[in-house]
C-alpha cells in the first residue's frame, strides 16, 4: 500500500498521506513507514526535516478529525448521557493544567496513546491552537527522532 502511495504522489506527499491514514486508523504504523522511508528512500539527510514535518502535519490533521468528531459527539449529547458526561467534565476540571502535560507526553512518547489523547482532548474541550501546537510539537520531536536513529 505504502509503495503504491508513494510512487503516485512522491516521497514528501506519499509521507503526509501515509501519516495522516495512521493518525485515522491505529494498525497503519506511522513510525515503521518513516524508519523504511528513512532508511531505502532518501540517499541523504536532506529531505528528512521536512519529511519530518509533513509526516507531523499529516498525523496532526488526522487527529483534529478525531477531536472535532468526539467534540460534537459531546455536544450532542443528552439525557443520562449528557449528565455522566457533565458529571466526568467537573472531575477533570479539578486538573486545570494537566492535560496539557498529558498531551504533550502523548504526542511526543505515545503513552497514554496520542489517538485516545486527542478524543479525550476533543471530549474535554482543551483548545483547538493548544492541542494543535502541543500535539504538532510532540509529533514533530517523536519523528525527528525515529529518522535521525538510523543515520546515527
Amino acid at each position: 500500500m505504502t509503495d503504491s502511495i508513494v510512487g503516485a504522489v512522491g516521497i514528501y506527499g506519499g509521507t503526509f498521506v501515509v501519516c495522516f491514514i495512521a493518525g485515522l486508523v491505529p494498525l497503519v504504523n506511522a513510525e515503521i513507514f518513516l524508519v523504511l522511508v528513512s532508511t531505502m528512500l532518501v540517499t541523504s539527510s536532506a529531505p528528512l526535516p521536512a519529511i519530518v514535518v509533513l509526516a507531523a502535519a499529516g498525523q496532526m490533521v488526522a487527529k483534529v478529525v478525531l477531536y472535532v468528531g468526539a467534540r460534537r459527539l459531546i455536544a450532542s449529547a443528552t439525557g443520562a448521557r449528557r449528565e455522566k458526561i457533565e458529571r466526568a467534565q467537573a472531575r477533570i476540571e479539578k486538573w486545570k493544567d494537566r492535560p496539557l502535560w498529558v498531551l504533550f507526553a502523548s504526542s511526543t512518547l505515545g503513552l497514554p496513546p496520542f489517538y485516545v489523547v486527542s478524543l479525550l482532548a476533543g471530549a474535554l474541550k482543551i483548545r483547538l491552537r493548544a492541542f494543535l501546537a502541543i500535539g504538532m510539537t510532540g509529533r514533530v520531536l517523536r519523528f525527528a527522532v525515529i529518522v535521525a536513529i538510523p543515520w546515527l
